[in-house]
Parts: structure tokens; C-alpha cells; sequence
């Protein structure tokens, strides 16, 4: 007696490689939804924290001064510099 028979006379209502199947379906269910439907729960949740902690946080708007200009000044300048050397060693080849 084959499987097609057991099942179609119903004699063994699951045999060995049913529960081998219901097991790949079970697995293959998991990651098909279970694991996409968790993320989202994560996702939301976390969206709803952070969402609260909005509340209590606190902006300060600040005008820069003349030694945080003088100093942006200086990093333009050297990174200006910077690209002329790159530039210049990159033609002395």
C-alpha cells in the first residue's frame, strides 16, 4: 500500500511525510508572514516612542558668532587648499 492509497482510503489520517510537509508550510508561513507582520509591530511601536519623546525635547535656535565664522572661514580655505594640491599632484604624474 502506497501513500495515495493510505490517504485516499483514509485508513492513516497523516502519515511521516504529511507532518514533514505541514512543517515546511508552517516554516515557510513564519517567514512569508509572521516575521513581516513582527517588523511592522516593531516599526510601529517604535514609531510611537519616539512620537512621545517628541514632546520633551527641547530646540535652541543659536546665531552663529564672529569666532564660529572665522572658523568656518578657515576650513574653507584649507579645503580649498586641499583640492589645489590634489589637483596639482595629480597632474606633476
Amino acid at each position: 500500500m502506497n501513500t495515495n492509497e493510505m490517504f485516499r482510503n483514509k485508513k492513516l489520517p497523516y502519515g511521516f511525510t504529511s507532518l514533514i510537509g505541514m512543517a515546511f508550510m508552517g516554516f515557510v508561513t513564519g517567514w512569508v508572514f509572521l516575521i513581516p507582520i513582527a517588523t511592522a509591530g516593531f516599526l510601529l511601536y517604535g514609531y510611537i516612542v519616539y512620537s512621545r519623546d517628541q514632546k520633551y525635547r527641547i530646540n535652541v535656535n543659536y546665531k552663529p558668532s564672529d569666532a564660529m565664522k572665522a572658523i568656518a572661514r578657515r576650513e574653507m580655505e584649507l579645503a580649498k587648499e586641499k583640492e589645489r594640491l590634489m589637483y596639482e599632484q595629480s597632474h606633476m604624474r
